[in-house]
């Protein structure tokens, strides 16, 4: 029972710190709405059979458009698999906001406690529940996939220094789902997050004495491979199809508007209108006095400690480096030229300077400033803990809301010059001449109807064309106009009385993607299975 109480006091605090949204109803962050509104749209999408979920046909006034061929998708899959359970659309999406504090809380400890001892874990686990940026994403952001990140890079980093220690098939398949989930949770995350857990991997080689040749191509090699693979389907087409969207031809910031100086990081006032750039005066001291701990320590400590202390500082200078107006010519490259705010570097920010006060643990003064430190951070940080108000919206104004979800209409088509303003009141498919639309049956994926008209005539489905979408007439496929400024689906049809069916298919690029994420899956399941399976044959084999 001892051992778990530091889990069970840290549980505790993450419920304090997200007591807020216990309450009924919701509240207004920059983010948080849209994403109850996404759950509703992604649950549509499943059901209609979009597997995986690409075209939203609700959103967009009813004319769709790509959203999760570009968005993060896996808290939405969380999501979806809760509402099984018939949990409403925005106490699901509140739940997930919740788990995804206490999973970060448990994994912190939980890696502390590998690097550094039972304190090392939680202290670092208290001051990464407080840390100002995560109070930040649940009540000014709200960004439920950067919230998912936050657990899932101390969990990351945990599993994988389990898989070094000790390699196996299941570990193995764990890491490369982790990193997948990752990827799926909060793309922007993972291109910032990725080298740096690569690094990570390296260090503990580096601590331990391990080969680092054989655990490149045996261990390593494969395990990002099959992470990688896993979420093919998702970021292979995001990479490739963004030439065909808005955001391909614009930025959503003005980078010299968004740069942090370093006074910033002690001196940025709290406000529900833009985020707060404060690292927290304790975590910058603890985590200096936890990395010179390090460089003091001594004998076997010094040697497992100093390779991890000098990753955390160069991985804290060179975020905070890249944050700063000094970087800016560094953002005209990719991959940093595909990051919309610098400031999104402060969610690694916050997971190393928590990462650092585990070191507060290898001396007894340390251990005793570390405590007093989290203790006055835990205090104050509390009264930053709640929203700047709240509402009563049923889950109907959510799953009703058609708009984008987007800023700037950056997942538009970029031949859409004449955007929605609102829902069309004609119908989904409309005739240019005379004639008549029968049977009519739509879902988000697909279009069926007959058309009977007395002459060759033109339909228009209201519908944003995006590639995928196509449309057959008597069973022959038809041509598909859409260079026009609405950039809608538009065909001719012969006179008579003609069978229409159109589908939203996978491109050759998503199709291929898919056979990857599909072997990966296959691969990883037998990784997961394999224990057992051996086990059983040679149970059965003794037989």
């Amino acid at each position: 029972m001892r051992r778990f109480l530091p889990i069970v006091v840290l549980i505790i605090v993450c419920l304090l710190y997200t007591k807020p949204y216990f309450r009924s109803g919701f509240f207004p962050t920059h983010d948080g709405e849209w994403a109850i509104v996404r759950l509703a749209e992604m649950q549509r999408e499943l059901k209609d059979g979009q597997i995986p979920p690409r075209w939203a046909d609700y959103l967009n006034h009813g004319y769709g458009y790509p959203l999760f061929s570009f968005t993060y998708p896996a808290p939405f899959y969380i999501g979806t698999v809760l509402r099984l359970f018939k949990i409403s659309l925005v106490d699901t999406v509140k739940i997930i906001f919740v788990g995804s504090v206490v999973c970060s809380a448990i994994f912190m400890f939980l890696l502390g406690r590998e690097l550094a001892g039972d304190y090392a874990g939680f202290l670092s686990a208290l001051f990464y529940i407080v840390a100002p940026f995560r109070l930040v994403d649940l009540y000014v952001r709200g960004s439920i996939g950067e919230s998912v990140s936050l657990a899932l890079f101390p969990m990351l980093f945990y599993l994988s220094f389990k898989y070094i220690l000790k390699p196996t098939s299941t570990k193995m398949a764990l890491c490369s789902i982790i990193l997948a989930l990752l990827i799926l949770s909060h793309n922007i995350m993972a291109i910032i997050f990725f080298p740096l857990w690569i690094i990570f991997l390296y260090v503990t080689l580096i601590a331990f004495f391990e080969d680092m040749k054989l655990y490149s191509w045996r261990y390593f090699l494969p395990m990002i491979a099959l992470g990688l693979g896993l979420s093919a389907y998702f970021f292979l087409p995001a990479l490739l199809e963004k030439q065909y969207i808005v955001l391909s031809k614009i930025k959503l910031s003005d980078l010299s508007l968004n740069f942090i100086k370093l006074p910033e990081y002690l001196l940025s006032p709290w406000s529900y209108d833009k985020p707060s750039y404060q690292l927290g005066w304790a975590h910058i001291l603890s985590a200096i006095v936890g990395l010179v701990a390090v460089f003091m320590a001594k004998g076997i400590a010094k040697a497992k400690y100093l390779p991890y202390g000098i990753f955390i500082i160069a991985s804290i200078f060179t975020l905070i480096f890249f944050t700063h107006p000094y970087s800016a010519e560094f953002w005209n490259i990719p991959p940093l030229s595909w990051i919309d705010f610098p400031w999104r570097l402060l969610t690694p920010l916050a997971f190393f300077l928590a990462l650092a006060t585990m070191f507060l643990s290898i001396y007894k003064p340390t251990r005793i400033i570390g405590g007093i430190l989290v203790i006055i951070t835990v205090l104050l940080s509390i009264n930053f803990a709640h929203p700047k108000e709240y509402s009563d919206k049923l889950d109907s104004y959510y799953a009703t809301n058609d708009a984008t979800t987007t800023s700037q209409d950056e997942l538009m088509p970029i031949w859409v010059n004449d955007r929605p303003k609102e829902r069309y009141g004609s119908g989904k498919v409309e005739l240019e001449d005379r004639g008549a639309i029968y049977n009519l049956e739509y879902k988000s994926n697909s279009v069926k109807f007959r058309v009977v008209t007395n002459e060759p005539n033109k339909i228009k489905v209201n519908t944003v064309y995006f590639p995928g979408w196509k449309f057959y007439a008597r069973g022959e496929e038809v041509s598909l106009d859409f260079r026009n400024p609405d950039g809608l689906i538009r065909f001719n049809v012969p006179a008579g009385n003609t069978s229409v069916e159109g589908r939203f298919t996978e491109t050759p690029v998503r199709l291929i993607a898919n056979i990857i994420s599909i072997l990966s899956l296959t691969i990883s399941i037998v990784l997961l299975l394999y224990p057992g399976l051996a086990f059983l044959r040679n149970k059965f084999s003794k037989k």
